[in-house]
């Protein structure tokens, strides 16, 4: 006769879920995350500004130290608000991106923003540390161009910052990413509009 192995197994298993959920929470507290989404308006021109709390983790930093050229792309996404998280409607998608390169000659930080793979700036800084500042905020852009069709409807933007890229099992490309933040609902009463 075989012995019964279901209990020791379960035992197992139950150890091994309250193990890695209390590792989880340890290295959950440490992430970086988004506070706050702030919007505004200027004309047709909506304007968000956000930020990563408490800034890059360990592993980013020493990226940006050895000198590597460092990205971080932000996610931005206007819906329409129904209520309910599946049921938005995604209206527009922007990707901004922000590049930190060591230049060693001059002994300088090249600073690279991008919006949607278009050049916006392109800013030398002295230190490291404002470096990685530029790296945790999107400051407050024209993200969005407002129309007709979002005229007095409930509007919410969501963000997201993709902060690392590694591989998992030697061939699996992953990318670490903060959870979704939205702002507080907004409505768009008109601009200017051609």
């Amino acid at each position: 006769m075989r012995p019964n192995l279901a209990p020791a197994v379960r035992r197992l298993l139950l150890l091994g879920l309250l193990f890695s959920g209390a590792l989880g929470a340890q290295e959950n507290a440490e992430l970086p995350r988004i506070p706050d989404v702030l919007v505004a308006w200027k004309g047709r021109d909506l304007h968000v500004e956000t930020w990563l709390a408490p800034g890059l983790p360990k592993d980013v930093e020493q990226r940006l130290s050895s000198g590597l050229p460092t990205t971080v792309t932000w996610r931005l996404r206007l819906f329409v608000f129904h209520n309910l998280w599946l049921w938005d409607s995604l209206k527009d998608e922007r990707r901004y991106e922000v590049t930190a390169t060591y230049r060693p000659v001059p002994a300088d930080w090249l600073v690279e923003r991008r919006l949607d793979d278009k050049l916006l700036a392109a800013d030398l800084v002295p230190t490291r540390e404002e470096a990685a500042q530029a790296l945790t905020r999107v400051p407050k852009l024209p993200i969005f161009t407002m129309g007709r069709h979002l005229l007095d409807r409930s509007l919410v933007v969501r963000v997201r910052c993709l902060y690392s890229r590694s591989v998992a099992l030697g061939v699996v490309p992953t990318t670490v990413e903060t959870d979704w933040r939205r702002s507080t609902i907004f409505e768009w009463t008109g601009g200017p509009l051609p």
